[in-house]
């Protein structure tokens, strides 16, 4: 089986096209805060209203998934998120937030069985020695829709009105469902399933606990990616912060382009670099600069400083998430990657809640420089808590991402 398949190629268009809309969308969210919504507080909790419904339906996403047709998942998922583009119409008929607030929530179940249903898809239509690199293709084609979907976002909204950015929207999810009816996977069948059983929360983790107690890097993975949320929650509420501190609107897309050109070269870095890595301390490394990038923003004030963080930032993470995800999908058993992913799928959500939360809190209150120091200096700290835990172990033995598992000490 060839990487560049039949179901890879739908996947990757797929991807490509609806992610464009999703960020069209996106720049469409801020402009409809801001016009609506004066408060940062107020527009981190809109924003994060779809969270708040992923952690709540992760657990039950994680099992249908695993017992499902993953293309049934997907393909239902694509076709709601049509319907979802539908309400915010009518928020920008009514100029009401509280619809925006309903299509918040019905993106944000879609998203809960998709995303983890996409990354169990992956695995089963790339080879094992492949999905790092598969896994780069899929971080870049969506940075670079967010890169195209930002760009068009900020021209639509100058030369048409609000409502054609989320036409824009309506009209990818459509190609996306299309695109999802023609996708063929072998050994997606349904799993047979006992009437009478009923799986909790609780059973669900604990089916889950001998895995991260077995694998010591997924635990690893789980724990490097954290330190990233305290920039990625508040990211679309600091891109707003900053165009004001600069008093220049334009600023907002060129500052997601240059963080998704960062990760185009990140993701380079983590197929050239580490396709092989064995010890935690690259990933360390990584995860500090992007620590590092977060503290720089108390200089954002200046002409070309966030244009630094935001590249750090991208060329850290566009390194990491790939690299990580591999991880995850050849070191948890495939059987219970729908669970995994969803579990891990709703822990960032709460970890979104809560540092979106904080974030609008802080920018209400002591402000956007004072902010980046406590949640820059927090981040610094976690890296550097979990490279002394580390340390004062034996030196950590990782499975090579090629598929050869070298012995564990």
């Amino acid at each position: 089986m060839a990487l560049w398949n039949r179901n890879f190629l739908i996947i990757i268009a797929g991807v490509a096209i609806s992610s464009i809309g999703l960020w069209v969308g996106i720049i469409g969210n801020l402009e409809f805060l801001q016009r609506n919504v004066e408060s940062s507080f107020l527009q981190a909790l809109i924003l994060l209203a779809g969270f708040v419904v992923g952690v709540f339906l992760a657990p039950m996403a994680g099992r249908l998934i695993d017992r499902s047709q993953k293309k049934k998942v997907l393909v239902i998922t694509s076709f709601t998120r049509c319907m979802a583009v539908l309400f915010m119409f009518v928020a920008i008929w009514q100029n009401s937030v509280a619809w925006m607030v309903v299509y918040t929530l019905t993106i944000g179940i879609t998203v809960t069985f998709a995303n983890p249903a996409m990354q169990t898809v992956i695995p089963m239509i790339v080879p094992k020695k492949q999905l790092l690199t598969a896994n780069g293709i899929h971080m870049n084609i969506f940075t670079a829709a967010r890169i195209i979907g930002t760009a068009l976002g900020g021209l639509l909204l100058v030369s048409m009105t609000i409502f054609s950015l989320y036409f824009v929207t309506f009209l990818t999810y459509a190609m996306l469902f299309v695109a999802t009816c023609f996708l063929k996977i072998e050994g997606d069948e349904p799993k047979p399933r006992n009437s009478q059983e009923k799986e909790s929360f609780v059973q669900t983790f604990r089916l889950l606990l001998p895995t991260l107690k077995e694998k010591p890097m997924v635990v690893n993975g789980l724990l490097l990616v954290v330190p990233a949320f305290f920039f990625l929650a508040g990211f679309n509420l600091m891109v707003i912060e900053i165009s004001e501190l600069q008093n220049n609107p334009e600023i907002k897309g060129m500052l997601y382009t240059v963080e998704g050109i960062s990760v185009f070269i990140g993701s380079y870095f983590a197929r050239r670099f580490f396709s092989n890595v064995k010890s935690i301390r690259p990933l360390l490394v990584i995860t500090l600069i992007g620590s590092i990038s977060h503290l720089s923003l108390y200089f954002a004030g200046e002409p070309l400083m966030p244009f630094v963080t935001f590249a750090l930032f991208g060329l850290a993470m566009g390194t990491l998430f790939p690299i990580v995800t591999t991880i995850f999908q050849t070191e948890v058993p495939e059987s219970l990657h729908g669970r995994f992913f969803s579990i891990r799928g709703m822990v960032e959500n709460i970890l979104f809640q809560i540092f979106m939360l904080l974030t609008g809190l802080f920018l209400d209150t002591i402000g956007f420089r004072w902010m980046v120091i406590v949640f820059g200096c927090t981040s610094l700290l976690f890296v550097v808590g979990i490279a002394v835990k580390r340390g004062r172990r034996q030196p950590v033995v990782v499975e090579a991402l090629s598929g050869v598992r070298p012995p564990l000490r």
